[in-house]
């Protein structure tokens, strides 16, 4: 039996985005640690057969001395349970997971979904991360990115050597759970963004789209939001701003949903108007899934799950106002094409079946 940590910023993204992963793990007779921030769904994890261990992780760490802190708890931690293995997940863990890893001499493996806004932080912290980012990542096994322009950020700033990296494409998706849906078009178009409600997420873009589509083809479409408020992100857009403008566009949106599965079978197309830098977004991923055409970025973590004129419309990430353009192309689509892209979305998404993903993990393991 051997002992395995997965370290992640929530509980909630290792039960959501690793749930599987977790699974297989535990049928081929591993013990799995979990070190987390304690959410809603820490107690599935149990639930799964998981141990876990609380760790108070702050996303934008304003304290350097809670950071040190965090760091040391880490460090005791992972010696406390001595594991044979250890999976990092999301930025601070890869760091404080890889250095503890590093005086402990535990095989390590570092997943990245996403860099986001990381490096956009002043020049000290900055100066700190790089510098750790570095250190941490001299001794470990392997390092798995999402993206390719992540992955030669990584190596243009010498973070971690070209023999350790492997692409691969995200937390993949579950087959067999988003399940292909036919898109039927009577009545008005549905168009629907998933996202964290942050100007970045181009929520505003959408709301602004959603106006000027109105205008121009009356009763014709239906615009909906699934999104969560995110309080503690300078990026955060303000309630009361947003209610005003979702209000103003006569858009449907719905907070915290707990089944976007329903509620992307209801709808046609699938939009991620984006600057954020995204590593492989998961709402595009479900859609393409689900079988839905998209209308998102030309960002590379978008562009991995939407190809242009085959399942999507992509536009520039820096000239917002072709949105409404794309919307308006999409609508003005004969019936037979919109089909034809919902069906290909789904031939993206197979390619990134998560049991091939999972079967990576565990091929780790056996290799080392």
């Amino acid at each position: 039996m051997k002992k395995i940590i997965l370290y992640s910023n929530t509980s909630w993204s290792l039960y959501n985005f690793r749930k599987n992963l977790i699974k297989e793990l535990i049928k081929k007779k591993n013990k799995i640690y979990i070190i987390s921030n304690r959410d809603d769904t820490t107690k599935k994890l149990l639930k799964l057969g998981c141990i876990f261990y609380q760790i108070g992780l702050d996303r934008r760490g304003t304290s350097y001395l809670n950071e040190f802190k965090t760091l040391i708890k880490t460090f005791i931690l992972i010696k406390k349970i001595n594991p044979d293995y250890l999976f990092n997940f999301t930025i601070k863990p890869i760091v404080y997971g890889s250095l503890a890893s590093r005086f402990l001499k535990i095989k390590t493996l570092n997943t990245l979904d996403g860099m986001g806004d990381t490096f956009k932080i002043n020049t000290v912290k900055l100066y700190l991360l790089k510098k750790l980012l570095i250190i941490s990542q001299q001794k470990i096994k392997l390092f798995y990115f999402v993206n390719e322009n992540d992955k030669k950020f990584y190596l243009k700033n010498k973070f971690i050597k070209k023999n350790k990296i492997k692409v691969i494409n995200g937390t993949g998706i579950d087959l067999s759970f988003f399940k292909f849906k036919k898109n039927v078009f009577k009545g008005k178009i549905k168009f629907l963004l998933i996202a964290r409600l942050l100007y970045s997420k181009g929520i505003i873009e959408y709301l602004n789209s959603a106006t000027e589509i109105r205008k121009l083809f009356p009763n014709k479409c239906e615009f909906i939001i699934a999104g969560k408020i995110e309080k503690q992100i300078n990026d955060s857009i303000p309630k009361n701003l947003l209610e005003n403008e979702v209000y103003k566009s006569q858009t449907k949106i719905f907070y915290n949903v707990t089944n976007i599965r329903k509620l992307i079978n209801t709808t046609n197309c699938v939009i991620l108007p984006t600057s954020y830098n995204e590593g492989l977004p998961r709402s595009l991923l479900e859609a393409a899934a689900i079988g839905r055409p998209i209308i998102t970025t030309n960002i590379s973590g978008c562009r991995k799950i939407a190809k242009n004129n085959f399942n999507s419309f992509l536009y520039n990430k820096k000239n917002p106002k072709e949105l409404t353009q794309q919307i308006k192309k999409f609508i003005l689509l004969r019936t037979k094409k919109k089909i034809a892209m919902s069906v290909n979305s789904y031939k993206v998404a197979k390619k990134f079946n998560e049991k091939k993903i999972i079967s990576k993990y565990i091929k780790f393991i056996n290799e080392h």
